[in-house]
């Protein structure tokens, strides 16, 4: 990248990525758990929290746990004996009438609103390259003040998506723990960086947004 200052150019390169291709690192690392095998370990996984399907489903098990105990309750300490009869009469026949209902279908419900949230997750992901089309369509020119603009507002835009996966994502965290790093690896300018730590805000992801357009408006 090159950028023009007191009339002197001065070019960054960004580092390529290793084309070698590395296993996905876990969000939440399980190494030491497993690293010794007995009869506990699933036991320990499945007791961890952080990460964990008791945590994606806490709120429903809740609700199912109250929901049973209040039955239970119920149906022990508040019926009379022919209450209770009745009650274990109706839950024989709602069990026997429920293999009526089409258990393929439902699931089929099922199947579709779980896809549907990872479709939604997958396409709320901003590519840049939709973006850089568009610029290379719109922002026209082939003198050096296009070509540097052009440059210019993909670099904020990946420097924005950059932010943004260094809060959710450690193999990005650890590839730049510090706004220094961004500097070293070319996304940002040493006066940029100054200018994003006078930002009232903590984060400053929108502010590269900004900068991108301000320079197509101009």
């Amino acid at each position: 990248m090159t950028k023009e200052k007191n009339g002197k150019t001065t070019t960054t390169t960004i580092p390529m990525p290793n084309p070698k291709p590395r296993l996905s690192a876990m969000t939440v690392n399980y190494n030491q758990e497993v690293s010794s095998v007995n009869s506990f370990t699933f036991v320990k996984l499945l007791m961890t929290w952080r990460g964990s399907i008791w945590k994606s489903v806490k709120c429903e098990l809740t609700m199912w746990i109250l929901a049973f105990a209040v039955v239970q309750s119920v149906y022990r300490y508040l019926m009379t004996e022919d209450q209770q009869k009745f009650f274990e009469y109706a839950a024989v026949h709602l069990n026997v009438r429920l293999v009526h209902i089409p258990l393929t279908f439902m699931l089929g419900f099922f199947v579709t609103i779980v896809v549907d949230r990872w479709r939604s997750v997958f396409t709320n992901i901003g590519f840049i390259e939709n973006v850089a089309l568009s610029v290379g369509t719109l922002v026209s020119g082939t003198d050096h003040a296009a070509k540097v603009l052009r440059r210019t507002i993909i670099r904020y835009l990946v420097l924005s998506q950059v932010l943004v996966l260094r809060d959710i994502s450690m193999r990005v965290r650890r590839r730049f723990p510090t706004m220094e790093s961004l500097v070293t690896g070319g996304f940002l300018y040493r006066d940029e960086l100054e200018k994003m730590y006078k930002c009232e805000t903590m984060q400053c992801v929108f502010f590269e947004y900004n900068y991108s357009k301000t320079l197509q408006n101009e």
